[in-house]
Formats: structure tokens, sequence, C-alpha cells
């Protein structure tokens, strides 16, 4: 952590957990999640990407089918400029209803909060769908639905403009964000919003 000191870079440290998922129709899923970041950062300590176990819904009273992950995060990044702000893409995947498993359940991707302190997240996913009928109908006998070739898709804008996709779940992540050095290069981060007990 020595380069955040010289003054020429900043830190930004996430530690936190990707806590749940809401999707109709899926029993058991799992996620992958990747940091998605400008050409100027760079992964200091923890890791970029990883996946979740595999989990299965509960029925909850208020909030419908619920899957719990509880699966921890924690990335420290450092850059020279805000340039390409870190994002967490997340893909969803589970049985389909056929009991293919690995179908894919679908994508966000959501960035970093920019001021330090504890956030919740929540990531509204989407799937492509087909763009005709006759291969709509083909993914569904073949248990196939359609992917994107590079899952980063989603957390660029550019060419994303003419995919036909759908709804389809909300993920649940907490994360701890600290910055360390931002002003220094002249960045004014927020205060942390004070803590309230009850």
């Amino acid at each position: 952590m020595g380069d955040a000191a010289d003054g020429s870079r900043f830190l930004v440290m996430a530690c936190g957990q990707i806590e749940s998922a809401q999707f109709e129709g899926s029993e058991n899923l799992y996620c992958r999640y990747q940091f998605q970041h400008g050409p100027d950062w760079e992964v200091m300590h923890g890791l970029e990407q990883g996946i979740t176990q595999m989990s299965s819904s509960r029925p909850l009273a208020s909030e419908g089918s619920v899957v719990v992950w509880n699966f921890p995060i924690d990335v420290t990044l450092k850059s020279t400029n805000v340039f390409g702000w870190p994002q967490i893409m997340i893909t969803v995947y589970g049985d389909a209803a056929l009991g293919q498993a690995d179908q894919i359940q679908g994508y966000g991707a959501v960035h970093l909060p920019v001021a330090p302190g504890k956030h919740t997240l929540y990531i509204r996913t989407f799937r492509p769908i087909a763009s005709k009928w006759l291969d709509h109908f083909i993914s569904f006998f073949h248990g196939m639905r359609p992917e994107y070739k590079d899952p980063r898709l989603v957390a660029r804008g550019e060419g994303r403009e003419v995919t036909r996709v759908q709804s389809c779940g909300v993920v649940k992540i907490t994360v701890n964000v600290s910055m360390q050095g931002m002003e220094a290069l002249g960045y004014h981060t927020p205060p942390p919003a004070p803590r309230t007990v009850d």
C-alpha cells in the first residue's frame, strides 16, 4: 500500500458480500462475479473474479422466493484517475425448466459506490432473448437460452443497444467502501454518512 502514499495513486477498497437473489421460477442458482475497470486501474489485493456456491431458494413471506449465498468479496484497487471506475458484474446460472444445468438466468452490473461507508446495492438482472420466433422455439426445446459470448458486454454501453433482453431478477450486495489518497490527487469524497443505533 506504499504506492498510494507517494501522491500519484489512490486506493479503493471494497469488502462485503453477495447476499441473495430473487429469480421467479428458479430454485437452484449460483453466481459468477467479476470486477470490471478501466485501463489505469490495477488490482492490488483480493480476487478480481469468483463463483459462489449453488444454493436453493426458500420462500419468505415478505420477499417471495429468495436464494441466499452470503458469499464474501474483498478487493483493493489502485489507480491514477477515476476514469473506468470499478463495476461489479454478475452472471447468475441455474437449472432450466426442463432440468438442464448451468443455464443463464441473468446478467447485471453496478458501479462501486463513490462514497466511503456501508452500502446496499440491488442489481437488476436481464437476459438476452432470441430475436426471431423460430429461434425462440428452438432454444426452448433444446434447453439452451441465448448467451453473450463476452459477459463483459454487460458493463459496457457500446454494442448493447441492439440486444433484445428480458428482466428476470434482482441480486442484493452489501459492500463497505473505503478510499485512501484521493484528496492528494484533487478528488473530493463525501464523508461517510453517520450511523445511528436504535
